[in-house]
């Protein structure tokens, strides 16, 4: 599919096996729910843009995130290491947009920067850096044999949400956090990339659960679940095994919202999904500047429980290391 809105100015909702080349929003004749057209300018500053990327393995764990909200814009970057259980972070919250910051709506062309206040990320076709002053990372991806999981739903009355998720992705490079640098590849160190474009509800949520690993058979693994944004006739849930995409229902993240520490429980409705997640470390923001807040907790740790297949196959999952997810945010 060359882009998601038609020449008549409709969205194409659905599950999509083919890639989707542009998200032209632009050409998507937003309204109020009672009807009234927003103007140009003001509808291309309704639309919502990020891009996270997450790598794991034995030792380390990182996060990198760009948001582009057009006339706001967050970016953060960190290194979680496994072994000594310390967290180095850099967090840009809430920064005025400018053309060093964008996301470009191409998903199957990756396409992203930031550059401002100590922080430079690039994101081009299979290359990622970013820079600041206590955290280096430079990783080349394997987008070979990937099978990305697209989906576009409705949001609120008018709006809608594409998402791309892609897990596991193989990769090579570095990655420094102060005065010490991790040597990443493939298999013991796997990746993922959480591409996400639309007119979002104003207000929303989400709970999400994430895998990038290698079973102890040597057979990838990634997972994608979530709850709070796309579950309008379509989920964004999924797991891959060798590759091999297994769709799943809608899911339940169990935690304790006062203690994030505590244990949670990740269950399925069609049964496929029974893990347990705990958390060794996370970071947070928690802001209220008026026209955007945030509340976020993102949490690195480890999986247990099981996954069963398309196949009947039972997956086993053993201290497998992963994010889960609690997000409130207004914008």
């Amino acid at each position: 599919m060359k882009q998601l809105i038609s020449d008549a100015g409709r969205v194409s909702f659905g599950v999509f096996d083919a890639p989707v080349d542009e998200i032209n929003y632009k050409d998507y004749p937003l309204t109020s729910p009672m009807g009234f057209k927003w103007p140009g300018l003001l509808n291309g500053l309704k639309f919502n843009q990020f891009v996270f990327f997450g790598l794991a393995g034995p030792d380390v764990m990182a996060g990198l995130a760009v948001v582009d909200l057009k006339y706001l814009a967050n970016a953060f970057l960190y290194v979680y290491d496994r072994k000594q259980g310390t967290v180095v972070e850099v967090n840009k919250t809430i920064v005025p947009l400018s053309r060093k910051i964008f996301i470009k709506p191409t998903p199957e062309t990756l396409s992203c920067g930031f550059s401002l206040r100590g922080l430079s990320v690039s994101m081009q076709d299979n290359k990622i850096s970013a820079q600041s002053k206590d955290i280096n990372l430079d990783v080349t991806l394997d987008l070979r044999d990937t099978a990305p999981l697209r989906v576009c739903t409705r949001a609120g009355y008018k709006g809608w949400t594409f998402t791309r998720k892609t897990s596991p992705i193989r990769l090579t490079g570095t990655v420094s956090s102060k005065d010490k640098q991790f040597e990443l590849s493939s298999p013991a160190h796997m990746g993922l990339m959480d591409w996400t474009a639309g007119f979002m509800r104003r207000e929303t949520f989400w709970n999400w659960a994430a895998i990038a690993s290698t079973l102890p058979d040597g057979r990838s693994l990634g997972l994608n679940l979530s709850c709070g944004v796309n579950e309008t006739s379509f989920t964004e849930n999924a797991f891959w095994v060798d590759g091999r995409m297994t769709k799943v229902s809608t899911v339940l993240l169990a935690f304790d919202p006062d203690n994030f520490y505590a244990p949670w429980t990740i269950t399925s409705q069609d049964g496929k999904i029974n893990l347990t997640f705990k958390a060794g470390r996370h970071r947070a923001e928690n802001i209220n500047a008026g026209i955007v807040a945030t509340k976020f907790n993102q949490m690195m740790g480890v999986f247990n429980g099981a996954l069963t297949t398309d196949d009947g196959e039972t997956i086993t999952i053993t201290d497998c290391p992963g994010w889960t997810e609690d997000h409130y945010a207004k914008w």
